[in-house]
């Protein structure tokens, strides 16, 4: 029962942490990616509070089957048809708490890594070509030559970011969909065993 109730109050918790730390796009500097639009805040925001909302009631459920067992055993009742139901319902949030754990170091998967990196390398290699014609007092024209190129790689790279943002945050959406999921069968169950106790 302890370990159920702390692993649901820490979900809201590690999920709003977890939530931050997608946003970030690691090896990308902080100013290329865009805060989250005031829609996407407010469509997790309205998770974020479902499950909250379900991880209380799941609590409140919790500790009416642990009261109900404790008064059943204590009256001598015979609870040996629910002890499976009864183990299951009160081993604790194992399921929720590992698939929190998974969200909060998320990352960059191989393939966007490279893609990433290899973009970064033309760029600076590009910024180091047209620093050295403006340092050799080149003509403007090969200067201006090299100017919509690093445009072109400087944009392609915020493309990328872009697009790993919206992966990433897609993944979020889904995993947090998850635990609302998970936590819902969970109260059904805690319900469906208080009915059933003596």
């Amino acid at each position: 029962m302890t370990r159920r109730t702390m692993g649901l109050i820490s979900i809201v918790l590690v999920l709003v942490v977890g939530f931050g730390a997608l946003i970030a796009v690691p090896a990308v500097r902080a100013d290329t990616t865009a805060p989250a639009s005031a829609e996407e805040k407010a469509a997790t925001d309205a998770k974020l509070a479902t499950l909250k909302t379900v991880g209380q009631k799941v609590r409140e459920a919790a500790k009416a089957v642990q009261e109900k067992v404790k008064t059943a055993k204590a009256a001598g009742k015979d609870l040996s048809a629910f002890k499976a139901g009864i183990a299951t319902a009160l081993k604790g949030g194992r399921n929720l708490r590992f698939n929190v754990a998974r969200m909060r170091k998320p990352q960059l998967i191989a393939a966007e890594r490279t893609q990433l990196k290899g973009v970064e390398v033309r760029a600076l290699k590009l910024r180091k070509q047209l620093k050295a014609k403006i340092d050799a007092k080149a003509p403007q024209a090969e200067i201006d030559a090299l100017k919509p190129q690093l445009k072109t790689i400087i944009a392609e790279r915020e493309a990328l970011v872009k697009a790993f943002r919206a992966r990433a945050r897609a993944q979020f959406l889904t995993r947090l969909d998850n635990l609302i999921t998970g936590a819902t069968k969970e109260l059904t169950l805690l319900n469906g065993l208080l009915a059933k106790l003596p």
